[in-house]
């Protein structure tokens, strides 16, 4: 997640003009986004038991997770390599932009998900779990601290923790961008070496969950994906990796897919990220749909809650089958990019908006 953004070119005159987009990043954003969906859709339904082998590619989900961490600093660096936020005042202005970009949202979901539980409770209905709907929770998830190690329950908008992580890397952004773009293509290839490295490393703990570590260790899972980012796309402005072999390193998803070595997954999301790097950007975004909803990644994620417990209620209202588990999760995927976009088009953009206009106001 973040600004899916290219390079700022002077014109003519001297002037920079705005990021040209890389359109096809944007669209890989909801691809990734759909991955995650439908894993935890069938982890709600378990609705693909009699497909052994798209059950097995579903229940890698998660990892799309993972490519967005990778997609995240790799878009940020294209997008502030020509303007990095030097100085307290850079880092400073950077941090209210981020935070502006993701927090409206954010706490307009967290809102919603609090009269939601708190209208159940009063009409008697049964909250599952109810010792995740605390205060310290819903503390440490309106300021974005619950995947620092601060909590050990999957609380209210559970998914936000994946935001929490990305919080941490705006805040730490402008230092590393600083330190990348001072180095050269071999500091970067130690980089990512020594990455995914920590990657398998953390993969191989005992208790087998390999990458899929959220509330504890989820930071260090983002920490080392997003460093792997900047610096591909280090290596992508300075023309120092292959095209070709970078697209055959993306045959390494299904290769880790089948081997169940979440590392070798992420390695080729990366390898897959790179390449899409490496297109020629538009000067002008494109408009269809799948951009669209890539541009509203962020509120197709958090709004996957209400259509869990909508999942949820029509569960308890007696077994649907095979066939309608299907029918549910076909359902559930539609209704989360639905009222993704919706959050997009109705909070995040006109709270953008607003918020840039408020800092051109106040800019002398």
């Amino acid at each position: 997640m973040g600004v899916v953004g290219g390079t700022r070119q002077p014109n003519e005159a001297g002037v920079r003009e705005k990021p040209q987009r890389l359109a096809n990043l944007t669209r890989l954003r909801v691809l990734l986004i759909g991955w995650v969906l439908v894993y935890h859709l069938e982890l709600a339904l378990r609705a693909l038991p009699g497909a052994p082998l798209a059950e097995a590619v579903v229940l890698k989900g998660y990892l799309g997770v993972d490519g967005f961490f990778v997609l995240s600093g790799f878009a940020l660096f294209l997008g502030y390599r020509h303007r990095p936020p030097l100085g307290p005042a850079g880092w400073a202005a950077f941090v209210r932009s981020r935070a502006a970009r993701i927090f409206p949202l954010h706490l307009v979901m967290l809102g919603l998900l609090v009269l939601l539980v708190a209208a159940a409770v009063l009409a008697g209905v049964r909250v599952n779990d109810p010792q995740r709907f605390g205060a310290w929770e819903l503390l440490m998830q309106a300021l974005l601290l619950n995947a620092w190690e601060t909590t050990a329950d999957h609380a209210w908008n559970y998914p936000s923790w994946a935001l929490s992580a990305i919080w941490a890397g705006y805040l730490a952004f402008p230092a590393l961008l600083t330190t990348m773009l001072a180095r050269g293509a071999g500091f970067c290839w130690a980089a990512i070496l020594a990455c995914l490295a920590g990657l398998a490393w953390l993969g191989a703990g005992e208790d087998g969950a390999q990458l899929n570590r959220t509330l504890h260790l989820g930071l260090v899972r983002f920490g080392l994906e997003f460093v792997l980012g900047v610096a591909l796309a280090r290596l992508v402005t300075v023309r120092a990796l292959d095209a070709w072999l970078v697209t055959g390193a993306v045959l390494l998803v299904p290769l880790g897919v089948g081997l169940d070595i979440d590392v070798v997954v992420v390695a080729g999301l990366a390898a897959l990220v790179a390449r899409l790097g490496m297109e020629p950007p538009g000067s002008t975004p494109p408009r269809d749909l799948l951009w669209r909803l890539g541009e509203a990644s962020f509120g197709i994620y958090l709004c996957w809650v209400f259509v869990e417990a909508a999942l949820i209620l029509a569960l308890r209202m007696g077994e649907p089958g095979p066939g309608g588990r299907l029918a549910l999760m076909g359902a559930g995927l539609a209704a989360s990019l639905a009222l993704g976009w919706l959050a997009w088009r109705l909070v995040e953009q006109p709270a953008a908006r607003r918020l840039a206009g408020r800092r051109t106001a106040v800019t002398p």
